[in-house]
């Protein structure tokens, strides 16, 4: 099923998505983020591991694993903690899939697109990043990925 968005569609529902974190950030003590994979998304010098670069990976907020946040209009900037690392997370809104507290009384499933158009209300903030290939700018977004089924049950024995 694939769905055409209008840029005004695509900017509100990033508009939607950061008030949506914010909303989380300021209630839930701890809540995670499901980000998709996406041309955009930087996880510092780590990146997506093994099946993550298909499944996506689910971010951990919260006042200890978070160093530094701050969200634009576009994407969010967090110093995330993996493992004793701490690494600059760039996580564009069109890549986050799902968010939810940490005792699930509260999940919400998102339209994550697979785009990379330079759409930005801020030119300049990928201005400054050395940039590869540039393609012409697109107005047209699908609604593409695998389909996810997350148990959101206890912990298994693995």
């Amino acid at each position: 099923m694939s769905q055409t968005l209008s840029p005004e569609e695509i900017t509100n529902l990033r508009q939607f998505k950061r008030q949506l974190f914010n909303l989380y950030w300021e209630k839930f003590g701890v809540f995670y983020i499901h980000v998709m994979p996406h041309p955009k998304l930087e996880i510092g010098k780590r990146g997506l591991l093994n099946a993550e670069k298909e499944s996506g990976i689910v971010l951990v907020f919260g006042d200890k694993a978070v160093k530094i946040i701050d969200s634009h209009a576009d994407y969010i900037f967090a110093e995330l903690q993996f493992g004793s690392t701490w690494e600059p997370t760039v996580i564009p809104w069109d890549a986050v899939f799902r968010i939810y507290d940490k005792f699930q009384n509260s999940a919400s499933q998102l339209r994550f697109l697979q785009l990379d158009s330079g759409l930005d209300t801020d030119p300049k903030s990928e201005s400054d990043k050395p940039q590869g290939k540039v393609e012409p700018t697109k107005h047209e977004y699908s609604e593409e990925g695998n389909v996810i089924r997350v148990d959101f049950g206890g912990k298994r024995n693995e």
